[in-house]
């Protein structure tokens, strides 16, 4: 009977140590996969078939809508600085005309507010023009370096998988490859989708909600622009007549500048905030809610 107790005891200290083998094993074989699949990938994006196979499945697409939408803002913004300078040319004439010839104070203040008014909104489009130039060279860089990220993404990624459960002298080799692939990670996906998709959902909320609000301030300025500053003046009709000419429009600006000063601040103000949101807060907002989003997914995944 004790042989057979003996002979028990030694079957169950094989079973467990069979087990713990099996335990041993299991995270070895779990990373030799994991770094496979990383290699497979690693080699699919250098050749160029992972930016194919996301281009198919709406990358592309996404990035002619993106194009479509700065294009079209871009040539917006640009009429609606040419309106602005316009306007900003003409009444500065007309002030220092006025200061000139001495016609009043009264029409000089209205033409001195008028101006502020409108050089705020002039400073604001060019702004914006300058964003949205920018907005665009940054997805054209993000197109030609967002590949080779996630190349060294994976690489570094990879690196990380293998010194998982390293010797003792290696865990900080380990922490700090892991923790430069979570910002590799984050900086790919960046490049990738954040910034397209940023763009995107700006866009879209740009035409449901600020566009109304710039279509009725640039139609407000293109009529005040033609209605003070569309005039010919070709024909010299002497001194005299320009002087009178010169003379009686400044009084008719003074004039309708009063009647006008309400719409036009109410113009200017739409035309500023429309703007600061299209090309600031709504993609900048959207962009930071992806990459927090992003970052704690990807340090989800890797931990």
């Amino acid at each position: 009977m004790i042989e057979d107790e003996e002979e028990d005891e030694k079957e169950m200290n094989g079973s467990a140590d069979g087990k713990q083998e099996s335990t041993r094993v299991s995270p070895l074989i779990r990373r030799v996969i994991i770094v496979s699949v990383l290699i497979v990938g690693i080699a699919l994006t250098a050749l160029g078939f992972t930016d194919r196979l996301l281009g198919k499945c709406g990358l592309d697409r996404l990035t002619e809508k993106n194009d479509a939408y700065l294009e079209s803002s871009q040539e917006r913004s640009l009429r609606t600085f040419a309106v602005l300078s316009t306007i900003k040319v003409g009444l500065a004439v007309v002030e220092g005309t006025e200061i000139g010839v001495g016609f009043g104070l009264e029409v000089g203040d209205v033409v001195q507010a008028a101006y502020d008014y409108v050089d705020i909104a002039w400073r604001t489009v060019l702004a914006a023009g300058v964003l949205l130039l920018g907005t665009t060279l940054l997805l054209e860089t993000a197109s030609l370096l967002d590949h080779w990220l996630l190349v060294i993404a994976l690489v570094t990624a990879a690196l990380a998988v293998v010194t998982h459960g390293s010797p003792p002298r290696l865990p900080r080799t380990h922490r700090t490859l892991r923790a430069l692939a979570l910002f590799l990670t984050v900086l790919t996906t960046v490049f990738y989708l954040l910034l397209p998709l940023s763009v995107s959902g700006g866009a879209y909320l740009s035409r449901k909600i600020t566009a109304p609000l710039i279509e009725e301030a640039e139609s407000g300025l293109s009529a005040l622009r033609e209605e003070m500053f569309s005039e010919d003046h070709t024909t010299d009709d002497g001194i005299r007549a320009r002087w009178n000419r010169t003379k009686e429009q400044l009084n008719q600006m003074g004039s309708y500048l009063k009647e006008k000063a309400s719409e036009l601040v109410v113009w200017i103000l739409k035309l500023i905030t429309g703007y600061l949101f299209d090309c600031l807060v709504f993609p900048l907002a959207l962009f930071i809610l992806l990459v927090w989003f992003t970052r704690a997914a990807a340090k989800g995944l890797l931990e």
